[in-house]
Protein backbone atom coordinates (compact mmCIF):
# COMPACT_ATOMS: atom_id res chain seq x y z
CA UNK A 1 0.00 0.00 0.00
CA UNK A 2 2.79 2.58 1.05
CA UNK A 3 4.73 2.25 -2.19
CA UNK A 4 1.15 2.14 -4.26
CA UNK A 5 0.82 5.79 -2.48
CA UNK A 6 4.29 6.90 -3.07
CA UNK A 7 4.13 5.81 -6.73
CA UNK A 8 1.29 7.88 -7.43
CA UNK A 9 2.96 10.69 -6.25
CA UNK A 10 6.24 10.12 -8.24
CA UNK A 11 4.29 9.30 -11.46
CA UNK A 12 3.76 13.17 -11.68
CA UNK A 13 0.53 12.40 -12.57
CA UNK A 14 -2.13 15.92 -10.49
CA UNK A 15 -3.40 14.69 -7.45
CA UNK A 16 -5.57 16.39 -4.79
CA UNK A 17 -3.99 17.25 -1.68
CA UNK A 18 -4.28 18.67 1.35
CA UNK A 19 -1.88 20.80 3.04
CA UNK A 20 -2.03 21.64 6.63
CA UNK A 21 -0.81 25.86 6.60
CA UNK A 22 0.08 28.09 9.51
CA UNK A 23 -2.75 29.51 11.30
CA UNK A 24 -4.63 32.50 9.13
CA UNK A 25 -1.96 31.82 6.59
CA UNK A 26 -4.24 29.60 4.44
CA UNK A 27 -4.96 32.77 1.64
CA UNK A 28 -1.70 33.54 1.35
CA UNK A 29 -0.53 30.33 1.13
CA UNK A 30 -3.18 29.69 -1.86
CA UNK A 31 -2.27 32.78 -3.60
CA UNK A 32 1.04 31.65 -3.52
CA UNK A 33 0.58 28.58 -5.12
CA UNK A 34 -2.06 30.38 -7.97
CA UNK A 35 1.57 32.20 -8.87
CA UNK A 36 3.19 29.04 -10.23
CA UNK A 37 3.84 28.92 -13.64
CA UNK A 38 2.39 25.76 -13.97
CA UNK A 39 -1.31 24.15 -14.25
CA UNK A 40 -1.55 23.54 -10.39
CA UNK A 41 -4.71 24.71 -8.29
CA UNK A 42 -5.31 25.80 -4.82
CA UNK A 43 -8.63 25.39 -3.71
CA UNK A 44 -9.52 27.38 -0.08
CA UNK A 45 -13.25 27.32 0.20
CA UNK A 46 -14.14 30.14 2.49
CA UNK A 47 -17.89 30.84 3.94
CA UNK A 48 -19.31 33.89 5.04
CA UNK A 49 -19.46 35.09 8.69
CA UNK A 50 -20.53 38.19 10.43
CA UNK A 51 -17.93 39.12 13.09
CA UNK A 52 -18.99 41.13 15.98
CA UNK A 53 -16.90 43.90 16.72
CA UNK A 54 -17.53 46.75 19.62
CA UNK A 55 -18.81 49.42 16.80
CA UNK A 56 -19.70 47.29 14.34
CA UNK A 57 -20.35 43.94 12.35
CA UNK A 58 -18.93 42.89 9.73
CA UNK A 59 -19.52 40.35 7.01
CA UNK A 60 -15.76 38.15 6.51
CA UNK A 61 -14.98 35.22 4.58
CA UNK A 62 -13.23 32.78 6.49
CA UNK A 63 -11.57 28.96 5.96
CA UNK A 64 -14.14 26.45 5.72
CA UNK A 65 -11.42 23.85 7.33
CA UNK A 66 -9.12 26.06 9.01
CA UNK A 67 -5.33 25.60 7.82
CA UNK A 68 -6.63 23.68 5.49
CA UNK A 69 -6.03 24.37 1.77
CA UNK A 70 -6.39 21.64 -1.10
CA UNK A 71 -3.63 21.50 -4.17
CA UNK A 72 -4.00 19.84 -7.24
CA UNK A 73 -0.12 19.00 -8.25
CA UNK A 74 2.14 16.78 -9.44
CA UNK A 75 5.38 15.04 -8.15
CA UNK A 76 7.63 17.95 -8.99
CA UNK A 77 5.02 20.90 -7.24
CA UNK A 78 4.69 18.40 -4.43
CA UNK A 79 8.52 19.32 -2.97
CA UNK A 80 8.55 22.94 -4.39
CA UNK A 81 5.53 23.84 -1.98
CA UNK A 82 7.27 22.63 0.85
CA UNK A 83 9.35 25.89 0.42
CA UNK A 84 6.70 28.08 0.53
CA UNK A 85 5.17 30.85 2.92
CA UNK A 86 2.95 29.57 5.52
CA UNK A 87 3.52 25.39 4.82
CA UNK A 88 3.48 23.31 7.50
CA UNK A 89 3.36 19.69 6.04
CA UNK A 90 1.15 17.65 3.53
CA UNK A 91 -2.32 15.80 5.91
CA UNK A 92 -1.43 11.91 6.16
CA UNK A 93 -2.76 8.98 6.66
CA UNK A 94 -0.84 5.88 7.10
CA UNK A 95 2.15 8.20 7.03
CA UNK A 96 0.90 8.39 3.15
CA UNK A 97 -0.37 12.13 1.78
CA UNK A 98 -3.81 11.85 1.89
CA UNK A 99 -5.46 11.75 -1.69
CA UNK A 100 -8.47 13.32 -2.33
CA UNK A 101 -11.26 12.10 -4.96
CA UNK A 102 -11.58 15.09 -7.59
CA UNK A 103 -15.44 14.53 -6.66
CA UNK A 104 -15.08 15.09 -2.88
CA UNK A 105 -13.77 18.24 -4.23
CA UNK A 106 -16.26 19.30 -6.80
CA UNK A 107 -18.78 18.34 -3.74
CA UNK A 108 -17.27 20.85 -1.40
CA UNK A 109 -17.05 23.40 -4.25
CA UNK A 110 -20.50 22.75 -4.84
CA UNK A 111 -21.63 23.36 -1.59
CA UNK A 112 -19.59 26.27 -0.79
CA UNK A 113 -20.93 27.72 -4.27
CA UNK A 114 -24.56 27.43 -3.53
CA UNK A 115 -24.50 29.36 -0.13
CA UNK A 116 -25.17 26.45 2.60
CA UNK A 117 -24.73 27.44 6.22
CA UNK A 118 -22.33 24.94 7.42
CA UNK A 119 -20.18 24.84 10.20
CA UNK A 120 -17.43 22.14 10.26
CA UNK A 121 -17.12 19.94 13.33
CA UNK A 122 -13.80 18.37 13.70
CA UNK A 123 -14.14 14.20 14.29
CA UNK A 124 -11.19 14.66 16.87
CA UNK A 125 -13.06 14.75 19.91
CA UNK A 126 -15.96 11.81 19.69
CA UNK A 127 -18.29 9.86 21.88
CA UNK A 128 -16.36 7.24 24.00
CA UNK A 129 -12.86 8.87 22.70
CA UNK A 130 -10.37 9.43 25.39
CA UNK A 131 -9.43 13.07 26.00
CA UNK A 132 -7.12 15.25 28.81
CA UNK A 133 -8.48 18.32 30.01
CA UNK A 134 -5.83 21.09 28.80
CA UNK A 135 -7.24 24.50 30.59
CA UNK A 136 -8.61 25.17 34.33
CA UNK A 137 -8.71 23.86 37.73
CA UNK A 138 -8.92 20.49 35.84
CA UNK A 139 -6.02 20.80 33.70
CA UNK A 140 -4.34 17.15 33.44
CA UNK A 141 -7.11 15.10 33.82
CA UNK A 142 -8.08 12.47 31.54
CA UNK A 143 -11.18 11.17 31.16
CA UNK A 144 -13.66 9.69 28.58
CA UNK A 145 -16.13 11.73 26.68
CA UNK A 146 -19.66 10.64 27.08
CA UNK A 147 -22.07 12.84 25.41
CA UNK A 148 -21.98 15.68 23.15
CA UNK A 149 -24.15 18.03 24.83
CA UNK A 150 -24.56 20.57 21.90
CA UNK A 151 -21.82 22.55 19.44
CA UNK A 152 -19.84 23.96 22.47
CA UNK A 153 -20.17 21.33 25.42
CA UNK A 154 -19.35 18.15 26.15
CA UNK A 155 -20.06 14.99 29.13
CA UNK A 156 -16.65 14.37 30.33
CA UNK A 157 -16.82 11.20 32.81
CA UNK A 158 -13.24 11.79 34.89
CA UNK A 159 -12.01 8.74 36.85
CA UNK A 160 -10.02 9.03 39.87
CA UNK A 161 -9.88 8.18 43.49
CA UNK A 162 -11.63 4.99 42.69
CA UNK A 163 -14.78 7.59 41.57
CA UNK A 164 -16.19 9.17 38.83
CA UNK A 165 -17.26 12.76 38.14
CA UNK A 166 -19.23 13.53 35.32
CA UNK A 167 -18.34 17.10 34.09
CA UNK A 168 -19.82 19.29 31.56
CA UNK A 169 -17.46 21.28 30.07
CA UNK A 170 -16.25 23.74 26.64
CA UNK A 171 -14.98 22.00 24.02
CA UNK A 172 -12.25 24.59 23.99
CA UNK A 173 -10.93 22.92 27.11
CA UNK A 174 -10.23 19.50 26.29
CA UNK A 175 -7.96 17.78 23.46
CA UNK A 176 -7.98 14.19 22.27
CA UNK A 177 -4.94 11.71 23.74
CA UNK A 178 -4.06 8.24 22.39
CA UNK A 179 -4.07 5.26 25.50
CA UNK A 180 -1.29 3.67 25.73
Amino acid sequence: MAELGWSILMNNQRQWFVVYSKANCEKKFADQVCKLQSDCEAFLPVIKQSKQWSDRVKVINTPLFKSYVFVYIDGNEFQQLKRFSGFVSYVKFNNLPAIIAPNEIEKIKQFVLNGNIVEVLANRLIKGSHIEIISGSLKGYRGKLIERRNKKFVAVEVEGLEQSMLLTLPVELLKPVIED
